[in-house]
């Protein structure tokens, strides 16, 4: 007898469970979802010569502008730095170099030293960047007619 409750039992769960999924039931469907990786780019106006300047006097101060446009899909946080390529080494030694960005300082130094704060620049968006490029008016004779050849990097990473 035990057993046969035993067997009501378990026929009684099993019942139970089938008529459990009995229920109404729907799907909405939501095709074609794609998720990309945005992208970091970068680019200046002009391209090449932004800081050329001629017959540089000691004691004298010249600005000149850089344009850094975001190119990217994200927005960037962009650090301009410069390299000496050819030319006088002194020369370059002696060059001083202050860049602001919409009136904020992001570097003031010798040239031979250039590494701008971050600037940030929104998706599709541009800084101007002001270089006020000198030399000291302690400079001396040996300095007159040399040169120096840089580049400039505008480096950009997302920003964060």
């Amino acid at each position: 007898m035990k057993r046969f409750v035993w067997v009501l039992a378990g026929l009684a769960v099993v019942w139970s469970m089938s008529g459990a999924g009995a229920y109404f039931t729907d799907r909405a469907e939501v095709p074609d979802n794609v998720v990309r990786a945005g992208t970091v780019s970068v680019s200046t106006e002009p391209t090449s010569s932004a800081l050329s300047i001629d017959a540089l006097a000691p004691g004298e101060t010249v600005q000149r502008s850089l344009i850094v446009i975001n190119d990217g899909q994200l927005a960037e946080d962009v650090v301009v730095t410069g390299a000496k390529k050819m030319g006088i080494t002194d020369f370059y030694n002696a060059l001083t170099c202050r860049v602001t960005a919409e009136g904020v300082l992001l570097y003031e130094g010798p040239m031979n030293a250039l590494k701008t704060a971050p600037v940030r620049i929104e998706r599709a968006g541009r800084a101007e960047l002001v270089f006020a490029v000198g030399l000291p008016a302690s400079a001396g004779n040996d300095l007159a007619d040399d040169y120096v050849r840089m580049t400039l990097y505008a480096d950009a990473e997302q920003a964060h």
